[in-house]
């Protein structure tokens, strides 16, 4: 639906930044009886320690120096080691940059009250999965410490959300997980979907097709989907905050280092969670899994989105820079209505023609998923691609969204002006500059609606 954003372990390490933040809360004191400089080895220390513990699966290595006394910090650190030995990652290596010092700290996940004297340490992890993603990626959290017993010991972990081209709450720190991989798809559960062999199947099948109708262009090595029929975990993983009316969600990834996130210019691979509780209902987990896939291999394909802030004192919330929404979701759906009939996207475009729901030009990004307009939307995205597909055939549907989508639009050009440049720099289009009514292709795209 929307888009924004493992096997056996072998770990050559994962990376950390290591800087220190002010957070709100009451400042530490520590700094009058402790050198700054003195704080950063300690913790740079023990992120070499926890590292050192990952490379040689060792868990009491990774618990040392957690605070023993705080039940719920260490069964959250025993999650999370044991989930990360369940997937396989590739070429990650440790690294702690320089911070600023410790200054202040609060309450993180585990603690709702702090001593004096806590410390807090923003703390990167950047992880490339093996046979999924291009390059690392990055997950930011707080560490807090606190001297005990004359060590400097952790006492709470939290995530750092102020990034939004980092992930936060991944599955495999939240949830006991089972993973499978099977071909190249990697599955993963949290243990609410029955007969999940079943479901790893259908996402193998699900990667062939799409692959198969993807035509060589370029692609992902592999896909990482997620599994759940829990609505609370479906809407927190990888914190995208999904609504509870999709059926799932494909989050890119951002290529990130110790300092430094969007280095490749290029999305570096995504992240899958599919919403199980709708997908079994509807008796459609393979088209769900077909449309989120179509989402992940058209990143390797799709510039980076831009977010632009409003001009100062301006109304608004800004301007994007990204693919036109119609097209993303509307060619997944093609994708995913692919060898079926696709009756319930053709009794949409007829309902929505009767209710009067088609407007002079395609919806823009910013009120794609408006709830009165979001069923239209879709069934209109895909009813574009299939026109293309039943007058040109497959491959020139395909060539129209892949110059689509590898070119972002500015949010007031992401409909019609968008389809048309594609179009005329396909040379599927006479004129350069047309608009709605005097475009053929817009009207025999509208009569071919009236004919469904």
């Amino acid at each position: 639906m929307l888009t924004r954003r493992r096997a056996l372990f072998t770990f050559t390490g994962s990376v950390f930044l290591l800087s220190g933040c002010r957070l709100p809360g009451v400042l530490t004191g520590v700094e009058k009886t402790r050198d700054a400089t003195d704080m950063q080895a300690d913790v740079k220390h023990f992120i070499e320690r926890r590292n050192a513990a990952l490379r040689s699966r060792d868990e009491q290595a990774w618990l040392a120096d957690v605070d023993t006394s705080n039940a719920a910090l260490m069964a959250s650190q025993k999650l999370h080691f044991a989930n990360l030995r369940k997937f396989k990652w590739e070429t990650l290596q440790l690294s702690s940059g320089p911070g600023s010092g410790p200054l202040a700290a609060e309450p993180q996940r585990h603690t709702k009250t702090l001593p004096q004297n806590v410390d807090g340490f923003k703390v990167r992890m950047l992880s490339k999965m093996a046979g999924v993603d291009e390059a690392s990626s990055a997950s930011d959290f707080i560490y807090l410490f606190t001297m005990m017993n004359g060590r400097y010991t952790l006492i709470d972990v939290g995530p750092d959300t102020d990034n939004y081209r980092a992930t936060y709450d991944s599955p495999w720190e939240l949830t006991p997980l089972t993973v499978a991989k099977r071909g190249d798809v990697v599955l993963a559960t949290d243990g609410s979907v029955p007969d999940f062999d079943t479901y790893v199947k259908v996402a193998t099948r699900a990667s062939a097709e799409v692959r198969r109708d993807w035509l060589g262009n370029p692609a992902p090595s592999g896909f990482a989907l997620f599994l759940t029929r829990r609505p609370a975990s479906y809407k927190k993983w990888f914190g995208a905050g999904t609504p509870s009316w999709s059926e799932g969600v494909e989050i890119p990834l951002h290529g990130a280092t110790t300092d430094k996130i969007d280095v490749t210019g290029h999305y570096v691979g995504s992240r899958v969670v599919v919403n199980m509780e709708i997908a079994i209902k509807a008796d459609n987990p393979l088209g769900v899994m077909k449309h989120e896939i179509t989402h992940a291999i058209s990143t390797a394909v799709q510039p980076i989105d831009i977010e632009l802030s409003p001009v100062s004192g301006a109304p608004g919330t800004g301007l994007s820079l990204s693919a036109p929404r119609w097209a993303v979701e509307g060619f997944a759906r093609y994708i995913e209505n692919r060898g079926t009939p696709a009756a319930g996207d053709r009794w949409v475009i007829r309902d929505g023609l009767a209710k009067g729901l088609l407007r002079a030009d395609l919806p823009n990004n910013e009120h794609f998923y408006d709830d009165k307009y979001r069923s239209f939307n879709y069934s209109l995205g895909w009813s574009l691609f299939q026109f293309i597909a039943e007058a040109k055939g497959h491959a020139t549907a395909l060539k129209v969204y892949v110059e689509l989508v590898s070119r972002a639009s500015f949010g007031n050009m992401q409909g019609s002006d968008a389809l048309f440049d594609a179009l005329y720099r396909l040379k599927l289009q006479r004129d350069a500059f047309v608009t709605t009514r005097s475009s053929l292709f817009w009207q025999q795209w509208t009569a071919f609606l009236h004919r469904m």
